[in-house]
């Protein structure tokens, strides 16, 4: 029998994801984010500005509170100072106040990113069963949870934006694309859209190639969660994917939150 559930479990919150080319700002209200909105890192007035109005617009008669993930550890303290400048809001980061929301298997649980660890948790909280997610950023993580919610590790490499770029930097005519137009023929019949066929299918073939090590090693195909920026153009090109959930990250820092305060406490209706 589980003592009662801390009200702090149940409460609304405006939660802030820094990652490592946006922040996001936006609230969650009895298991759903009803509001989202990206910011550049250059745009910390602004996000804070608009964290303050989210926060004013969550339900008053809940309790209320702040949580947040961070790789940008600079800008969550910019984050910290602003917020409590304003209003005097606390805010409580994964991985520092909270805990983190899933068990690892891996050397050293505070040197991972807390956003994959968040998408982790998110996902096994969804499905159950052992999964991967990948997480199509300023990095690209491909990471593994077994059958009973473990996080075992994964693998990172390069995003898009970051492997065209380099190729134009550290060429000597190779130009920098742009990743969001999508390549329509088999083959790149100029340098711009070859760069693109490249660096989509190269991809495309790394998340494949990754998850059957993953498959092979857990004896079973596990389902594939994909998220972030470039989630829905990906899954588009490789058949694999289940699902695409662009709030992974969001859920996973609310769910850090609740299992910190009742890690038994069932999701709101």
């Amino acid at each position: 029998m589980h003592p009662p559930a801390d009200p702090r479990a149940h409460a609304s919150l405006l939660i802030l994801e820094v990652g490592n080319s946006h922040v996001s700002v936006a609230t969650w209200i009895k298991g759903h984010i009803p509001t989202n909105r990206r910011f550049e890192l250059d745009q910390i007035d602004e996000a804070a500005t608009h964290a303050m109005e989210a926060w004013e617009a969550l339900p008053q008669e809940n309790l209320r509170a702040v949580a947040a993930a961070s790789v940008v550890p600079a800008v969550l303290d910019e984050l910290r100072g602003r917020l409590a400048d304003l209003a005097d809001l606390r805010i409580e980061a994964v991985g520092q106040e909270l805990r983190l929301p899933i068990e690892t298997r891996v050397d050293n649980p505070q040197q991972v990113g807390v956003d994959r660890l968040c998408c982790a948790a998110a996902a096994y909280e969804r499905i159950r069963q052992a999964c991967v997610t990948a997480s199509f950023g300023t990095a690209i993580t491909i990471d593994c949870t077994d059958k009973d919610g473990v996080f075992l590790g994964g693998a990172i490499m390069p995003g898009l934006v970051l492997q065209a770029r380099s190729l134009h930097q550290w060429t000597a005519q190779l130009p920098e694309v742009t990743v969001d137009d999508e390549p329509t023929a088999v083959f790149g019949a100029n340098t711009e859209e070859a760069i693109r066929q490249g660096l989509l299918h190269g991809v495309a073939g790394a998340v494949r190639e990754i998850t059957e090590r993953y498959a092979t090693h857990l004896g079973a195909w596990p389902q594939l969660i994909a998220t972030g920026g470039h989630a829905m153009m990906i899954s588009r090109h490789c058949d694999f994917i289940d699902n695409v959930v662009p709030n992974l990250c969001l859920q996973g820092i609310a769910l850090a939150y609740r299992r910190h305060y009742a890690p038994w406490v069932d999701e709101p209706s």
